[in-house]
């Protein structure tokens, strides 16, 4: 986009420098992207009064070729002086961002940028200076939604961002999270809550509870905003989210286990807690000690990122594979678990379990384990031939993670 001429503007506050149903017939909506928390359309090139005034010199040593410019996800502008003779040109290849010409007091010559609210995940383009033989190029990166909503046919799933970081996965104390130790993540952004019923269905068509008997007569887990369980880490990954990655053209996955404890902590907060948002288990947390039965999502107390239901309602599927104790991977970025094994990571706990002795399952560092396939020997794999097989997953379900 080549710099058009630029109405007169108005400099103020210059800083400085820088039901079970089956499939219907009725057509899907078509999937929608947007920021539910910010009203400012994301066309807007932007307000105009700068917030930053930043100088672009190609004359002399203090000539530099390039640059880089950080940006918050809201509509920002920046007035742009540039110390060189007339005659300068300003391109950009980004749709968001808008250029036009100023000229200031005493022949001042510049530019002033505007940039659109930014409703998607972090974004870059680029701002080309040239000046005789000499170009610089600004690099700007403007930082993600701090929440992104996706809906499909009319259901709606809110992906909260989790800046990455560093911080000290698993509990020493406990055999099957040992060792302590530090581990880095990368941002990514994860649902407000588990995966529910209604997102499933309009995703597959129909509920997973038909023709497994632990569910027979339960009507009660085809309510919508309940969180949809008795689905296998099988049937998500190789099911559910092809299709939903198809509908939606986001790239959704499971979270790593490493990603699964560190938003569950807090993320940057660091919250030092025992369950995800508070010390409290009633507070945060569904539980055979105030429910009988999964409940709707989003009820109790959020932790400090947002994120409700990390511990209790539902246990929740992760990418990893599960071994005890961890492997070493201290100081590891991004670590994503073993290259195989035969069970797959749960988190979280479920309502029908108890803290009777210590946290239990709801503590945000315990760690389980289930077959990708949700079914495996009654009697723990007894190698007894009469040992029947049991269904495993009645109360784990699953939450989504965007990453970009």
């Amino acid at each position: 986009m080549n710099i058009r001429p630029f109405l007169p503007l108005l400099l103020v506050g210059l800083i400085g420098t820088a039901s079970c149903g089956k499939s219907s017939d009725k057509p899907k909506d078509k999937p929608i992207v947007e920021n539910p928390d910010d009203p400012d359309d994301p066309d807007d090139p932007g307000p105009t009064d700068p917030s930053q005034t930043l100088i672009i010199r190609f004359g002399g040593d203090s000539y530099q070729s390039t640059s880089t410019l950080q940006l918050e996800h809201r509509k920002d502008a920046v007035l742009l002086l540039l110390e060189t003779d007339p005659g300068w040109t300003a391109s950009t290849n980004a749709d968001w961002i808008q250029l036009a010409t100023y000229e200031g007091e005493a022949g001042k010559m510049g530019l002033l940028a505007g940039f659109g609210a930014n409703a998607f995940v972090p974004r870059s383009g680029t701002i080309t200076f040239k000046s005789g033989n000499n170009t610089h190029l600004m690099q700007v990166q403007q930082a993600g939604a701090p929440k992104i909503r996706l809906t499909i046919d009319q259901v709606r799933v809110d992906f909260i961002l989790v800046e990455g970081g560093s911080f000290l996965m698993g509990d020493s104390d406990l055999p099957e999270a040992r060792y302590r130790h530090s581990v880095s993540v990368s941002s990514f952004y994860m649902a407000e809550t588990e995966t529910t019923n209604a997102l499933w269905e309009a995703v597959t068509g129909a509920l997973p509870y038909d023709g497994l008997e632990d569910f027979e007569g339960h009507f009660e887990y085809e309510r919508p905003n309940h969180p949809v369980s008795g689905v296998s880490w099988t049937a998500v990954t190789e099911t559910f989210l092809p299709e939903l990655r198809r509908m939606s053209g986001l790239d959704l996955r499971l979270p790593t286990e490493a990603e699964w404890e560190y938003a569950a902590a807090g993320g940057v907060h660091k919250e030092n807690l025992t369950y995800a948002g508070s010390n409290t288990l009633n507070e945060v947390a569904w539980s055979y000690h105030n429910c009988d039965d999964k409940q709707e999502v989003a009820q109790l107390l959020p932790n400090a990122l947002g994120l409700y239901d990390m511990s209790g309602n539902v246990r929740e599927w992760c990418g990893d594979w599960y071994a005890a104790p961890y492997d070493n991977d201290n100081g590891v970025q991004d670590p994503s678990g073993p290259a195989s094994g035969t069970e797959k990571v749960v988190r979280g706990g479920s309502f029908w379990d108890q803290s009777v002795f210590g946290p239990g399952t709801f503590y945000i560092r315990f760690r389980e384990a289930q077959t990708p396939g949700c079914y495996d020997g009654c009697w723990g794999n007894s190698g007894h031939p009469d040992e029947p097989e049991c269904f495993f997953c009645k109360e784990t379900g699953f939450r989504l993670v965007l990453i970009f």
